[in-house]
């Protein structure tokens, strides 16, 4: 298997792209930033790249059915990103109705609309032939100065949450925020709203376990509660490791205004220390 510049194979990938349902009118006349995975002069996997300034859209990206769970999906991702560090780029935005699941896996970030560079905004993809509906993903082309920063909890449903909601906000592109739980109990939806009530859209983030990140070099684990700092795993990394025991929300009693009113308080003790610790350790400035 061979992977290949794509430009003498514009009918076949046309086809590939055609037989598993993604957009082909507006594929750029030229296929120079596109990548075809070959096998026997067959073209079995494609991935294109559209550049917008320092910026990077993943698009087209497809295998042929038979050749699925091969690897060939996982090499035209590095090979675009490589391609896209050696034109400096700092991020790979995407779009994807059925795919999250294998980007989540990837790596890349569920983020809303809003949090997409204008420029690539304005791409075809993003202003009218992808539905509003699909999801928006981000993966970002790490350098020498970003900070790998994970936060810790027990199930990521609340307190994990709104801490990377912080997070993202205050560091902009000084760092690439993670949250997971020893367990997974999905997002809660007081969280997503309680942060929505201070501007800051969660509802695209999910529920991850611990151990999908092992993998990742961080450089600061932060637990936000006692049962996480307990069990946190070992991560065999420089990481410096941090610890803050937030009330949890979740248990909350009362009045459902008397339950939004206790992940108010969590929330704001999670604001004021998450932007303490940017501008404590990551030396920046964007904060609201």
């Amino acid at each position: 298997m061979n992977i290949e510049q794509a430009q003498p194979y514009r009918q076949e990938i046309i086809a590939l792209l055609e037989s598993q349902k993604l957009p082909v009118n507006d594929l750029p006349d030229n296929l120079n930033d596109f990548l075809v995975a070959t096998q026997n002069q067959k073209v079995v996997g494609v991935a294109g790249l559209e550049v917008y300034g320092n910026f990077g859209l993943l698009r087209s990206l497809a295998v042929h059915p038979e050749f699925r769970n091969t690897g060939i999906a996982q090499q035209l991702l590095q090979r675009i990103a490589e391609e896209s560090r050696s034109k400096g780029l700092v991020a790979l935005y995407l779009l994807t109705e059925t795919a999250s699941a294998y980007f989540d896996r990837k790596r890349f970030l569920r983020i809303s609309r809003d949090e997409v560079p204008p420029e690539v905004q304005q791409s075809s993809e993003f202003s009218h032939v992808c539905p509003v509906s699909a999801i928006v993903m981000k993966k970002t082309l790490k350098n020498t100065d970003m900070k790998n920063v994970l936060v810790l909890c027990t199930g990521n449903s609340c307190r994990s949450q709104i801490a990377e909601g912080y997070l993202r906000h205050f560091a902009g592109n000084k760092a690439n925020i993670y949250s997971a739980g020893i367990e997974t109990h999905g997002v809660n939806p007081r969280a997503i709203e309680i942060m929505k009530r201070d501007g800051i859209d969660i509802s695209h983030h999910t529920s991850n376990n611990v151990n999908e990140y092992l993998d990742i070099d961080f450089d600061f684990v932060i637990t936000v509660c006692d049962n996480a700092k307990e069990s946190c795993p070992y991560f065999p990394t420089k990481a410096v490791k941090l610890h803050y025991n937030f009330p949890d929300p979740a248990k909350a009693t009362g009045t459902e205004d008397e339950i939004m009113e206790q992940f108010r308080q969590v929330r704001e003790m999670i604001r004021q220390y998450t932007q303490n610790f940017v501008n404590e350790n990551l030396k920046t400035s964007h904060a609201g």
